[in-house]
């Protein structure tokens, strides 16, 4: 999950093309506990992933790709029973009540009542483009769902060959010069973190975002090296126990990697692969491999992790003013796990490190992000209140910390470390096994 910036993703079950997973219906999305990968026996093709590419959108403009015919075709879902209509490229896209509002390049205009809209290139290289992002296979446009999604708004989901998603991937998780070695080690954890993304996804209607809150996406890719390294691996994973492991990656764990059930609390299995431990100085060449202090006001601290809390309905939304910050868990290599926040009236709230550092970063709707030297890069944090003034410092890495490093994947990398030794290292115990 996440990447080069980072630290580090419907009710309309839409169709794919038949997955590689012993479950074709997908028809159920629980979050009740772990998931653990799915089984490698399962995996006995490379499937169509699922990739949310635009979210509560009031309009779309699609534009035509230099060399392709200009034409789309443009149908509803299987079942429907919506003909294929075809339109003349750039079309403009909206949705009113229960229709989509369709405008082509030849200025014919139609009102549709579907329940999504399925949109194919036609001719040249089958793409569609969406502001500067070129996008292979389909785009599924469908109403945006959700207490808080704005009326008349809707998504788009990109669904593509998984093998042709992943160079997108690696073009806009990597740096273009890193090398081929660091790549492939991408190619393989992405590919393998995909996949679990595929098994846990089950009842909505994309399975990653292209965002950080996933793995970053950004449509077909020309970097000749990210192309190289998903060919090169195509179909290899990361395997431990007969399964896939969710290989998270971080851009830099500061010397000191998470344990994945400690950034992601019933979320993920506690297996050897995704355990913390000591990396070394692999990627101290990261410019966050060690950070701050980074200052903030106390009672705007103290709002905005109250604000994450109201989000996501913690106890903590109830802090009030904050006195005290402590590390109360750290893991077996002395990364921080738990946080104790300590209010002006000595009530206290427990909150996982990544909730913590979440919390800290927190943007309400309709409010600017945080500026970089604001954040906190990590959760490798001491904390200190003074007053009107909170001190972090000690700042370690960028992201999660969980798997492997990216900046670590390079400076392995430059030394002349293969990507299979990489991956042994950032995922202990694991396996290469290449599924089709």
């Amino acid at each position: 999950m996440p990447g080069r910036f980072s630290a580090l993703f419907v009710l309309l079950l839409v169709f794919v093309a038949v997955p590689a997973f012993g479950d074709p219906s997908r028809a159920t999305l629980r979050y009740d506990g772990p998931h653990p990968g799915p089984l490698l026996a399962e995996v006995t093709r490379e499937p169509t992933i699922r990739v949310r590419v635009g979210k509560r959108l009031a309009s779309l403009d699609v534009l035509a790709v230099e060399g392709a015919s200009g034409d789309v075709a443009v149908t509803g879902p299987a079942g429907s029973g919506a003909k294929v209509m075809r339109y003349r490229l750039p079309l403009r896209v909206a949705r009113r009540g229960d229709a989509w509002l369709i405008r082509d390049g030849a200025g014919r205009a139609m009102r549709w009542r579907l329940p999504a809209l399925y949109l194919t290139a036609e001719g040249g290289d089958r793409l569609l483009q969406i502001d500067t992002a070129r996008y292979p296979g389909r785009l599924v446009l469908s109403p945006s769902r959700g207490e808080t999604a704005p009326a008349d708004t809707f998504d788009v989901v990109n669904h593509v060959p998984l093998e042709t998603y992943l160079p997108g991937v690696l073009e806009r998780e990597l740096f273009p010069k890193w090398p081929l070695e660091t790549y492939k080690a991408q190619a393989v954890a992405a590919r393998s973190y995909a996949l679990w993304e595929m098994t846990i996804a089950r009842g909505r209607a994309f399975d990653l975002e292209s965002t950080t809150a996933s793995q970053v996406y950004g449509g077909k890719a020309t970097n000749a090296t990210a192309k190289t390294a998903v060919a090169e691996t195509r179909g290899v994973v990361l395997a431990y126990d007969g399964r896939v492991v969710p290989a998270f990656f971080a851009s830099s764990t500061g010397g000191a990697g998470q344990d994945a059930v400690r950034a992601f609390p019933n979320r993920v299995e506690d297996i050897a692969p995704l355990r913390g431990r000591a990396h070394g100085a692999w990627d101290q060449a990261s410019p966050r491999y060690r950070w701050g202090p980074v200052l903030r006001d106390t009672a705007a601290l103290s709002r905005r992790i109250a604000a994450w809390g109201r989000r996501h309905e913690h106890p903590v939304e109830h802090l009030g003013t904050l006195a005290r910050v402590e590390v109360s868990g750290r893991n077996r290599v002395g990364r921080p796990a738990t946080f104790m926040l300590t209010n002006t009236a000595g009530r206290r709230y427990t909150l996982a490190c990544e909730s913590f550092r979440n919390a800290c970063n927190f943007t309400r709707e309709g409010e600017l992000p945080l500026p970089d030297g604001g954040r906190l890069f990590s959760s490798h944090v001491e904390v200190s209140v003074d007053g009107g003034r909170v001190m972090v410092s000690g700042g370690r890495g960028h992201g999660h910390g969980v798997g492997m490093s990216q900046w670590g994947a390079y400076g392995m990398a430059q030394a002349g470390h293969g990507h299979a030794a990489i991956l042994r290292f950032y995922y202990p115990g694991a396996t290469l096994t290449r599924l089709y």
